[in-house]
């Protein structure tokens, strides 16, 4: 499995044991009184499940599936991948952070997602010219 899917996929796994861990709490405020500042977390739950966990295991999945390239990199430049990763989880951690500050949160969710854009765009582009076809292929 390349680097980058690993890494994908371990921070993947990461945002989904946080994300069950908010989310059992706040279920928990329901029945017993934990605090009522626990329900701010919801959006957090909410970034960490979607962005954290299933978009990130969906990348790290596809970039490791996806058919190999004929000739060259195999996967594309490592490098990019790498870049990739770095910046989606940038990306994530300003998105969570803009959660936790009242002043400057609207520049740190609009700096979040556009890492978080970024970087999906670099997987496109990374998985563009993997999608090939077989059948002109002469063997």
């Amino acid at each position: 499995m390349p680097l980058p899917s690993i890494w994908l996929l371990r921070s993947s796994l990461i945002c989904f044991l946080i994300s069950t861990i908010i989310g059992a709490l706040i279920l928990s405020s329901k029945v017993i009184t934990i605090h009522p500042a626990i329900w701010s977390l919801l959006p957090v739950h909410f970034e960490l499940a979607i962005w954290g966990w299933i978009i990130q295991f969906v990348l790290g999945t596809a970039y490791w599936m996806f058919p190999k390239k004929l000739e060259g990199e195999r996967r594309g430049n490592p490098l990019v991948a790498t870049v990739m990763v770095v910046l989606f989880n940038a990306g994530l951690i300003l998105l969570i952070l803009s959660n936790f500050t009242e002043t400057i949160s609207l520049q740190l969710s609009l700096s979040g997602r556009s890492l978080i854009t970024a970087s999906i765009l670099i997987f496109a582009f990374l998985i563009w010219s993997r999608v090939v076809t077989y059948r002109n292929l002469k063997h």
